[in-house]
Formats: structure tokens, sequence, C-alpha cells
């Protein structure tokens, strides 16, 4: 009897968290998370996000090659942070504009802004803040 008790509660328990699913964040490939309110992320391309603010780090990585012969060379960012206020069940997507070349992704790095796309239709730009940036304004809040 017990077990079943137990076992019905597990399955409540199962069946509710599928309900009451949390929102989500996916990213273009070239845009690496490493973190989501200063817990490590590694490897994953769909993040699972909880309601209210977020902080998410991302870094931008991409290999240009300017022809055939050439081996290419990394554009590389420092960390980049989006704060984002998640308040339900939406799907997030964060896409970079085109970058067809070294040149491009060093300007693009220069103002980071990216296209957020909330459950596949809504797009809006975003810029995506250094490190010294997210210090003043969180230094601002306070």
């Amino acid at each position: 009897m017990n077990t079943k008790l137990t076992l019905s509660a597990a399955l409540g328990l199962l069946l509710t968290s599928f309900a009451a699913q949390s929102s989500s964040i996916t990213f273009h490939d070239d845009l690496d998370v490493d973190s989501v309110n200063g817990v490590v992320i590694e490897f994953e391309r769909e993040v699972d996000l909880g309601t209210g603010e977020q902080l998410i780090e991302v870094s931008y990585s991409d290999l240009f090659q300017d022809n055939a012969d050439d081996s290419g060379h990394w554009v590389k960012s420092q960390p980049l942070y989006l704060k984002l206020d998640v308040s339900g069940n939406e799907k997030y997507h964060l896409e970079l504009p085109e970058l067809y070349s070294a040149d491009d992704a060093k300007d693009f790095l220069q103002n980071p802004v990216l296209s957020l796309t909330i459950d596949g239709q809504q797009h809006q730009d975003i810029t995506l803040l250094s490190q010294s940036q997210l210090f003043t304004l969180l230094l601002l809040n306070k």
C-alpha cells in the first residue's frame, strides 16, 4: 500500500512538472552560453530558465577564411551579458546578424546587437553588455 502511494505521488509530481514547464532559450551556433545566474553551463544549445530576472553570460567565436588557401583565423569575444526578464512559459532564441567576414565580426563585437525572438513571433533587437557595462549597471541600480 505504501509503495502504491509513493508511486502515485511520484507520478503526480512528474505530471505536474510537465504541465509547469519553464521557459528556455536557444542560441545561434556561434554563441556559447557560459552561465545563467552564475551557474556554469557547458555544451548546451538549449537552456531552461526560471521565472524572473535572468543574467545570461555568452561568448562569441567564429572561424573566418578569406579564400580556399587561407587556414583562417578565429574571432572571439570576451564574455558578454544579457539581462532577461522571464515572465512565463516562453521560448526565446538569440540570433546573430549576418557576419560575412572577420571585419564584420569585429565590428559586431564593438556593438553586439542581436535579435531576440520570443515564441517564434516577437522580434526585438537587444544589446549585449560587456563586463564593465554590466558592473556599471549593477552599481547604478543599488
